[in-house]
């Protein structure tokens, strides 16, 4: 993990900018309810050990780093800010504006967006 948040950092560098990632406290509390066997698995996961080291390293390189809240990312059209509803497995489409896209791509482009004017971190 250190040599992949190392590689992601200098390359940040190289292109002169920061990284926007999903604000993580508190994900274990909330997909911690399922089975014993699934919990035990997940209660070892330490979702934000790579954001903790990507974070110091962008830092040291003077770079910022932003949080953003994640909620509804994959819900919201990145075109009309509108609901979208699921359409075919992962795809999501919004009606009114006939947008129509992986939740995922969705998700990072909201992410992006919500980045750009969000102010910079301050842990």
């Amino acid at each position: 993990m250190h040599k992949l948040t190392a590689r992601i950092a200098r390359e940040l560098k190289e292109m002169k900018c920061g990284a926007i990632l999903e604000e993580l406290k508190g994900v274990k509390r909330r997909i911690l309810s399922g089975s014993r066997n699934v919990n035990r698995k997940l209660s070892k996961w330490n979702a934000r050990t790579f954001q903790f080291m990507l974070e110091y390293k962008l830092k040291w390189l003077g770079l910022p780093v932003k949080y953003i809240n994640q909620a509804n990312s994959s819900k919201t059209c990145p075109l009309c800010s509108g609901s979208m509803a699921s359409y075919d497995g992962s795809i999501m489409k919004r009606e009114e504006c006939g947008f129509v896209m992986d939740r995922d791509v969705v998700a990072v482009l909201n992410l992006q967006m919500w980045g750009s004017v969000a102010p910079e971190s301050s842990r």
